[in-house]
Formats: C-alpha cells, structure tokens, sequence
C-alpha cells in the first residue's frame, strides 16, 4: 500500500510540473495573439498615413518628369543620355523610380490622347481609362503646354486625402519637385509638355510597395516591452516551482534522474533556451497560419520546460552544496588535469595542422581534375548550407534532412569504395599468390587507373619471371660450358703430361711438348677472357678515354691478322671515309673489340668468301658494320650469342672460349656505344655505333 502511495504522489508531481509547464506556454501564446491584432490595426493606420503623405504622392510627379525624359520619341535628349543624368545627378529620385516601378501600371498619352508608353506590373491586365478605378489606388496627372501639372482624378479609399495634399504638393512654389525640374533643366532635361499620366497599382502591388519601402524594420522594432517581460517573468515563475515542488515531501520530485546531468550541460541548454526566447519573438507575432501557430505553441512549451529543468538541476547544488556538487556533477573538474595536457597536445596539433594546411594551400593545383571535382563539390555544399541558414527556424528542420540525405549518399559511396577496394586487394593477392594472368573485369570508379598500373606490374613480373627463367639456363649453360671449355685443354695437358713421363722416343716427346704449349696457351686464353669479362661485369675497370681514330685503329687490327684471313682464303672489302674520324673511347678496349669481330671472320666465316667492312659517319654517330658468309648455318639467337660462353658452333668444336663476343660488346656498351648482331639465312652481320667528335672536339691527339 506505501508503496502505491509512493507511485501515487509521484504521477501527481509530474501531472502537476506538466501544467505548470503547459499553462503558461499557452497563455504567453494567446497573449502574442492580441497583440498581433494590434499591431496590425495600427499598421494599418500608419499605412493610411504614409499613403496619404506628401512624401509618396509626390513621387508620382517626379515620375512623369522621368517617363516623360526617357521617351523613345523625346527628341530634346537621348534616352541613354538622360538615364545616366538620373543616375548619376539625381540617384534619389532614381532610387524612388526604381523601387515604385516595379509596382506600378501606368499609361502616358499625348495632347491628341495617343499612347506614347505604357508598362505594367504583371497584373495580367492592360491600364485604361475604363479600369482604372478598378485599382486600388489610381491618378490621373496632366500636364499642360508649359509643363504645369494637375490632378485630373484620384482613385481609391483615400482619394480626397491624397487630393488634398497634392493640391499642397502643387500650390507650394519652393517644393522638392520643383527644384528637381529646375535642377534638371540645367542638364537639358525638360518638364512634361501636353501629357497625360494614368498610375494605377493593384492592392497587392500597394501592399508590397509599402511594406518593402516603409514596414522594413518595422516588424522588428514594434516587439513590445511588456510581451518579452511578460514571458521572462512566466519563466523565472515555472524556474522558481521547480525548487518549490521538492519541497512537498509527498510529491517525491526533485531528485529524478533527469535532474542530475553535469553542469555543463545545463550551462549549455540554459544558453540556447535563453537564446531561442529572446531571438523568436517576431516569428511568434508574425504568424500567419495554423500550423506555424502549433509550432509557436509547441516552441513556447519547450522554453517554459526547459526553464524548469535547468532549475531544478541547478537546486543540486543547494542539495550537495557546492563543493561536493562541482566533484560529483561536473565533467570538467575530475579531468582537470587530463584537459590541460589535452589542450596542449591540441594546441600544438593546431599549430601543425595550419601549418600543414598552409603548405597545402601553397601547392594545390586547380588545374587538375580531381581537385576541380572537390572544389565544386566543396562549393555546392557551401551554397546549400548559405539556402539552409537563410530559412531561420526551418532552416534547421531542413539541415536534418540534408544531413540524413548526405549521410545516405557518403555512406553509399563508402560501402562502393570498400567493394571496389576489395575487389582490387582480391587481385593483388592473387599476383602475390603467383597469378600472374589474373584479370579485373568489374568497375573499379575511382580505383580504374589502377587497373593499368596492374597490368603493368603483371608484365614487369612476366618480364621479371621470364628474365630469372632464362638467367636460370644461363648459368646452367654457363657452368656446363665453362666447365666443357676448361677440362678439355686441362685434360689434354694431364694426359700428354703422362705420356710425357713415359714415352723415350725424343721426336715424339718433342711433339706431346708441342701438344702441351699449344693447350696451355688455349688454356690462358680462356682464363684470360674469363677474367676480363669478369671485370667488366663488377664494374671494376678503367677507361682512358681520348680521341681515336677508329679508321686507322681498324686497319691496324686488320693488318695483324692478315696472314690469318689469307690462310683462311677471305677476301676483304673494305669502305672508309675520305677524313680522320675521331670517336672519344679507350684505344686498348677499342682494339680488343675490333679484334674480337676479325677473329671471328677467320673462325667461322667460309673459306673463298668475302667478308664487307664499311666505316662512316651517320649524323653525330660514328658506325661500323661488318658482314660475312658463315661457314655452318646460323641457327643460334642473335640476342643470346653475345652472352658469355655462347658459341655460333654449338658443338664447341672449333677453337675459342665462347667470350668474344660478349667481351665486344660489354667494351662497346661500358664506352656508351651500340652493339648490335643480326643474322639473314647465312649471312652474318654485326653493327657497332659510337658518338663522334664533332671538329671542334678535339682537345687531344688521334691514335
């Protein structure tokens, strides 16, 4: 039974803090209502004044001096000529044509009664003498042959007001409008002549004339004093029950859990309450139908409810006291210390963040398309948020839709991001995994241009894989050659060693001698080459480079091995040009290139042929190209003959340590020239290029 007693007086307290709420929010309501309709009342009186004014009226006479200047017809002066006088010279009358022209119909007629202009205000209906005194407020001004203007008549709810005063307006000899006509005449502007003027504005047009022109400020300056005083007393009262209801022991209120949030945040909602009472007065008197009359109601309820809370949690501090409320019911005090250490790792991350942001800004290029992509992005967003913040109390209701919208459409684009991202990790994966033939068939969006740097690196590896693979054979044919290429003399040395030891005969002994000198010579030959081209692959040799003259260079090599080339019975046919050419290079390197291509004329070309030598320059190049008839078929890959321990003979019959040429050409490469071997059917055909010395290039002497 205590128990439901308990429950009992609890349901009367909230019963009782919602009335006490809700009441006044709807007395404060009711009362912006009266006030509304007081406020137009004496809008409306003020209107009648203001349309009845000598200030508005004579407006209409200025006008006909402007309609009557700007006449297409009007010869006295240019129409552009006059439009720059008035806005230049009489930029306040200009101002008032401006802003009364848009509302305005008006009919200009002659002496003869024709039409000489007209304009209407998109009223869907022609200005006549007929329909003028439909309009809400119509005159009709002439003006005579001397320019003397007068009211024909005046249509409209203040008609014998307006007359009045424009017979004032025109029996006043020192009026405005007459010094602006004197004033006007001095630039060669004239007063109207033999017109007649019809002004007509519709109910509409005069309201909205009025109201931009005199009520601008209005709205907000009428707030009375008594309205916003009335509602801040009501809030200090709802504020004042909420430590008065606690105070009921029989209510049991006071001690809710929704009373006891840090006092930050009810600093905060004490701002913004404050704030949106003081800043919405005006919305709540403007109103202008039922359902912004509901929200007024629902905005004022939700003010008078938060006075309430923000008291009844601020009596916690009467309650703890104040020391032991700012321990318990602050945020800030038990993290003191860590908000001092965060605020410096924050000041210092400030710090470099503009800085960074600062060098960013340096180096952006808005020529590029991903940056125009994110500036019209980042401009797009900025013009929505300026159309958001123009529409006040609803523009936060339309800030929630955009940023749900915008949440849906960032996080559509993430989840497509991360399947395309997979999509990509999925296919590298693969190429790690060994897969060097995958292939990415589905959209990749922003990811596309990595599909062509994939397929790069997948030929790279195919590349990188069939290099290894023939490196691989290579060395395999290597250490098979070598080894072929070594044991044979080696083998041929021990065993006439052997015979040598037991054979008496001196003739033959002489002969194995003989045997022995000619395979150790080969045998040197081979470690020989095998150690220059060692050399040259470590990169541990040195080049004198000067200029040469490969011409006489060629010849001296050729004539060495003449007596080579005669045993062989080849015939020589050479091409020089008539002049040195000089090529800066290494002669030692140079000769033993040359010398390499000519001993393997004699090895292997055939017996009774030719063999062509042609030397020239080409542009900057020096070339050399040498041809010749081999003496087996030419079966092997060119690209590979010049590896080491490669020979045209792939019996290794024949003579020779399979390095000639690789020694040719890593000398014609390591001197920044071109070595280049072809074959057609038997036809053998190697071509060096190197760059020349241009005539004035020659600081030292040819070789």
């Amino acid at each position: 039974m205590l128990d439901i007693k308990l429950r009992s007086s609890h349901k009367l307290a909230v019963v009782l803090i919602i009335c006490t709420i809700v009441i006044p929010g709807l007395y404060t309501m009711d009362r912006y209502g009266t006030y509304y309709k007081n406020i137009w009342t004496e809008k409306e009186d003020i209107q009648e004044n203001i349309l009845t004014s000598e200030d508005f009226l004579e407006n209409f006479i200025e006008l006909g001096f402007i309609l009557y200047n700007t006449e297409k017809d009007h010869e006295d002066i240019g129409v552009a000529e006059a439009k720059h006088i008035f806005r230049e010279y009489f930029s306040y009358i200009n101002v008032e044509y401006e802003a009364l022209y848009p509302y305005l119909d008006y009919r200009a007629e002659d002496e003869k009664g024709a039409v000489v202009d007209a304009s209407t205000a998109n009223t869907e209906r022609i200005l006549t003498k007929q329909n003028i005194d439909s309009y809400a407020l119509g005159l009709v001004v002439t003006y005579d042959e001397n320019g003397n203007p007068d009211i024909e008549r005046i249509y409209g709810e203040y008609g014998e007001e307006q007359s009045v005063a424009l017979r004032r307006i025109f029996g006043d000899p020192e009026g405005e409008w007459q010094r602006f006509i004197s004033d006007g005449e001095e630039f060669g502007l004239s007063a109207p002549e033999n017109r007649t003027y019809y002004y007509a504005m519709t109910k509409e047009n005069l309201a909205k004339y009025v109201d931009n022109q005199y009520f601008d400020d209005y709205q907000v300056m009428q707030i009375p004093d008594d309205i916003l005083n009335l509602q801040l007393v009501l809030m200090l009262f709802v504020a004042a029950t909420a430590w008065i209801y606690p105070r009921f022991s029989s209510l049991r209120t006071g001690n809710e859990k929704i009373f006891l949030v840090p006092f930050e945040a009810v600093v905060i909602a004490a701002a913004v309450a404050a704030a949106a009472a003081d800043g919405w007065s005006q919305e709540l008197i403007f109103r202008s139908s039922v359902y912004e009359e509901v929200w007024g109601q629902l905005y004022l309820i939700l003010i008078f409810a938060m006075s309430y809370w923000v008291s009844a949690c601020l009596r916690q501090i009467y309650v703890l006291r104040p020391a032991k409320y700012i321990r318990e019911r602050t945020i800030l005090y038990p993290s003191w210390k860590y908000i001092k250490r965060a605020w410096e790792v924050l000041k210092n991350g400030v710090k470099k963040g503009i800085s960074g942001i600062y060098r960013s800004l340096e180096q952006i290029d808005f020529t590029e398309r991903s940056n125009k992509a994110i500036l019209k992005i980042v401009a797009c967003n900025f013009i929505i948020l300026i159309l958001v913040c123009m529409m006040w109390f609803y523009g936060i209701m339309a800030l929630i839709i955009y940023s749900v919208i915008l949440f849906f459409i960032l996080r559509k684009y993430y989840n497509d991001l991360q399947e395309k991202y997979r999509i990509l990790l999925k296919a590298t994966n693969q190429i790690a995994e060994g897969n060097l033939d995958v292939e990415i068939v589905e959209d990749l969006g922003v990811f596309t241009p990595f599909r062509t740097e994939i397929a790069k690196i997948q030929t790279g590896f195919k590349k990188a894989v069939a290099e290894e693979v023939k490196s691989q054979r290579m060395k395999t044919e290597l250490i098979t050659n070598v080894s072929h290429d070594l044991k044979t003399p080696l083998t041929a040395i021990i065993t006439y060693v052997n015979l040598l030891k037991e054979e008496k005969d001196e003739e033959k002994r002489k002969d194995y001698v003989a045997v022995l000198e000619r395979k150790s010579l080969r045998l040197k030959v081979l470690i020989e080459d095998l150690f220059e081209i060692s050399k040259v692959s470590s990169n541990n040799i040195t080049l004198d480079i000067v200029d040469v003259d490969i011409v006489n260079l060629f010849k001296q090599v050729k004539l060495e091995l003449e007596d080579k080339f005669k045993e062989a019975e080849i015939d020589f046919r050479v091409s020089y040009p008539e002049d040195k050419l000089l090529v800066p290079l290494d002669s030692q390197k140079t000769y033993r290139i040359f010398e390499n291509l000519l001993v393997n004329i004699y090895k292997y070309a055939m017996p009774h042929t030719r063999a062509y030598v042609e030397i020239l320059r080409e542009g900057e190049e020096a070339v050399i190209r040498i041809k010749n008839i081999s003496a087996a078929e030419l079966t092997f890959n060119p690209e590979e003959i010049t590896e080491r321990f490669v020979r045209g003979d792939a019996s290794r019959n024949t003579e020779g340590s399979g390095l000639g040429l690789a020694i040719a050409k890593s000398f014609t490469e390591l001197q920044k020239g071109k070595f280049v071997i072809e074959t057609e059917a038997d036809l053998f055909k190697a071509e060096l290029r190197f760059r020349a010395s241009l005539p004035d290039e020659h600081p030292g002497g040819a070789n």
